[in-house]
């Protein structure tokens, strides 16, 4: 009989040593029970001394080889448009799994456009809210899709359900990866031959298969971002999935999106088209997106995007991680990961738990973004940019930064 959880429950979570050699532990408390089925649980938590509220997902195995295949605790990425997962624990007396990960304010895309509604009062409001929202989706997959250019990472059930967003597009986040293809991975495809993604957003030839390409989540995202500017699903109905399903033409055939500029609908025709004609990888997608928007007028520049006009001047940037110093040149909008542990420990299935912050450029200023939960500013003296003397610290180790230097300042 499964040991369910009871909402008031505490226990005591420690991530396991496979994933790294200190591992996380936690005292958790069980607020909220969210889901129950016959072998999952998922909760809301929160930490008995911080108050910080977890996320908590419950595999109940009575074959530990299925802990195994359970990848989503190893998917540890750090990205602003990704969900922050914190790592698994077995507990073997139980013969339950235990996955904690970030826990998000807000609603699903499905629900906001259903209910709650985009923030804006006129229509070319709530459209920017879509562009924002649409771009930020974008990075997200083109993150964990860049990672491994040979055997990308591929998420397999993109949908709506699985887009937390906030109602001005402010937080973007794409959640649920239980059928995730990890780099390097072959237990993802050989001992999964199950349906992978969800009817009316999994592309068809892959549904059943042991086939994991890159192309199956364009293609979802395609269909993602079509409700997201129209508001229904592209294909509805016992009927329409059924012949959807099949495979043909049906489901490579966008349907017409009134009220949607004819630029994003060839864009998102290209993304649920048939293979051989489909966009081949996620930047050329946003590429497009970015050359319509910006013809349309309608392209908001977001600085967390990374992305923006070109700058003449280079910026030499100086700064010293423990006792090593790193003075790289800063041209346009390049992004600089302060990384920690050998490539090796930083690969290892799919996980990149040593990415712990970035410096960034945006115009002329230098930017930073704390992407793991243990690294903190100690000394920041403007909120808005990095400046000299500003440092950080990471379990006992200092990064600083000494200097920023516009080359053609003389």
């Amino acid at each position: 009989m499964n040991q369910y959880f009871e909402e008031g429950q505490s226990f005591v979570w420690i991530k396991d040593h496979d994933y790294q050699s200190d591992p996380l532990k936690l005292s958790l408390k069980l607020l909220k029970e969210v889901h129950r089925t016959v072998n999952k649980q998922a909760l809301i938590a929160e930490d008995v001394y911080s108050h910080k509220k977890y996320f908590v997902k419950v595999l109940f195995c009575e074959d530990f080889d299925t802990v195994y295949v359970e990848k989503e605790s190893k998917v540890q990425l750090y990205s602003p448009y990704i969900i922050r997962i914190y790592g698994g624990m077995l507990d073997k007396d139980n013969k339950r799994f235990i996955t904690v990960m970030e826990y998000i304010e807000g609603s699903d895309l499905s629900d906001l456009l259903y209910e709650d509604g985009l923030s804006g009062e006129s229509w070319n409001e709530k459209m920017k809210i879509r562009h924002r929202i649409a771009m930020k989706f974008l990075h997200g997959i083109d993150y964990y899709m860049s990672i491994y250019q040979e055997d990308p990472i591929v998420h397999r059930d993109l949908k709506p359900e699985n887009v937390m967003v906030s109602p001005d597009g402010s937080m973007v986040k794409i959640v649920d990866f239980d059928w995730v293809h990890l780099h390097d991975s072959s237990q993802t495809v050989t001992l999964r031959r199950e349906q992978k993604g969800t009817p009316g957003y999994a592309d068809p030839r892959y549904w059943n298969s042991y086939i994991c390409k890159k192309d199956m989540d364009i293609y979802s995202a395609g269909l993602v971002l079509f409700f997201l500017y129209t508001g229904h699903h592209h294909f509805h109905g016992s009927d329409e999935i059924q012949h959807y399903m099949t495979g043909d033409v049906y489901a490579y055939t966008l349907k017409e999106m009134p009220g949607v500029d004819p630029e994003i609908q060839t864009i998102i025709a290209k993304m649920i088209a048939v293979d051989e004609e489909r966009y081949s990888s996620i930047k050329e997608v946003i590429h497009d997106f970015k050359v319509c928007l910006k013809r349309q007028g309608m392209w908001e520049e977001l600085p967390e995007l990374l992305d923006g006009e070109t700058e003449d001047n280079v910026i030499r940037f100086s700064y010293q991680v423990g006792d090593v110093s790193y003075r790289p040149y800063v041209k346009d909008f390049r992004f600089l990961p302060i990384e920690f542990g050998t490539k090796q420990e930083r690969s290892q299935n799919g996980r990149l738990s040593a990415h712990i912050m970035s410096f960034y450029r945006v115009g002329n200023k230098m930017k930073a973004i704390l992407l793991h939960e243990d690294c903190h500013a100690v000394t920041v003296k403007t909120e808005d940019c990095v400046s000299e003397g500003d440092t950080y610290s990471y379990a006992g180790t200092k990064i600083k930064v000494l200097q920023i230097k516009h080359l053609n300042e003389g």
